[in-house]
């Protein structure tokens, strides 16, 4: 069976990409995790996701509208010990998701 390629819009500041997901069924921590290191053509990072800002560490999060009710919604990677995916959160092909940094609380 092949499969058709899964693109998202990824937008973090004032930047937004088009970027491949190979498996859509891939945990949300891992997706970030590739995000953080993927690189352009020029091998510059996509995206400038420090580990820290201002001192603080920083986690960061894919973020939505949800459809119903307009409202701005938080991906969480895990909910319990169940870690969450993408259609989990009914994300479809072509949709544009949010990068979100969180400070973590110290």
């Amino acid at each position: 069976m092949i499969m058709e390629e899964y693109f998202l819009f990824l937008r973090y500041k004032n930047k937004t990409i088009k970027f491949k997901v190979n498996d859509p069924t891939t945990d949300l921590e891992v997706l970030m995790t590739n995000l953080r290191k993927a690189v352009d053509a020029t091998g510059a990072r996509i995206f400038d996701m420090p580990e820290m800002i201002d001192y603080v560490p920083t986690e960061y999060f894919f973020g939505k509208k949800d459809e119903v009710t307009g409202r701005d919604i938080i991906l969480q990677p895990k909910v319990g010990k169940t870690k969450k995916t993408l259609l989990d959160y009914n994300v479809k092909a072509g949709d544009t998701l949010e990068v979100i940094s969180d400070p973590i609380a110290g």
